[in-house]
């Protein structure tokens, strides 16, 4: 039971980070909504992991560990410094505080943390990519999915496929110039398709979920070593 809530839990994050994105395309006020359901959701998900925060002082650390626990870390950071300058420039559901002259930083590291947290949400969920194999795999007992060459042409073929497309999304989408902050305000098309500009941000968030999980892997080789 507690396995199907943290799948539950961890699929609507998935779900809402994109939607997050889309603040203007999607309106202001769902935007808010998003964001502190997904924060209710990021603490509910720390509370099912209990045990792996209970852990962190234990043991001995490997390169995979450290790997973790640095992600951990900064999505940690991110997931309050992106609710608190959120709330700093709320006009719908915290009208009622007034920061003043402290919007015009709110909006600015609002940006930034946004983008950096898409991009390591994204890579922590490719750390986990082989959990879900090894899943997926569990359901299908007859079929050996890590030997079985059309399958792994499939695989291979598909994350080509997505890694192509969200190197362009990215491009296309000027992340690196919000990461970096060469420019402090997001651009929207508004003739452009809710649609479209969600799969941009999806292939993105496809692209560095390959990059975490070929990282971990990566990693887990040279620990063996």
């Amino acid at each position: 039971m507690k396995k199907k809530v943290r799948i539950g839990v961890d699929s609507i994050m998935t779900i809402l980070i994109p939607l997050l994105m889309a603040y203007v395309l999607v309106g202001e006020v769902l935007h808010e909504w998003f964001g502190i359901v997904i924060f209710v959701l990021f603490i509910l998900h720390h509370i099912l992991n209990f045990q792996w925060i209970k852990n962190i002082f234990r043991g001995k650390y490997n390169a995979v560990r450290i790997l973790n626990l640095a992600v951990n870390i900064a999505l940690f950071i991110y997931m309050f410094l992106q609710p608190i300058t959120g709330i700093m420039m709320s006009k719908h559901l915290f009208p009622f505080f007034d920061f003043g002259n402290g919007i015009s930083f709110a909006r600015s590291a609002h940006l930034v943390v946004s983008y950096w947290g898409y991009l390591l949400m994204s890579i922590h969920l490719g750390f986990h990519m082989e959990q879900m194999f090894i899943m997926i795999s569990r359901k299908t007992p007859k079929t050996d999915m890590k030997r079985n060459p059309v399958i792994l042409i499939c695989k291979y073929l598909l994350q080509a496929a997505i890694a192509i497309y969200g190197i362009r999304a990215f491009i296309k989408r000027r992340f690196a110039d919000y990461l970096f902050m060469k420019i402090i305000f997001v651009f929207f098309d508004f003739s452009e398709s809710v649609i479209w500009f969600l799969l941009d941000y999806l292939a993105v968030m496809g692209l560095f979920a390959i990059v975490g999980y070929y990282l971990m892997k990566i990693v887990r080789t040279f620990n063996r070593i």
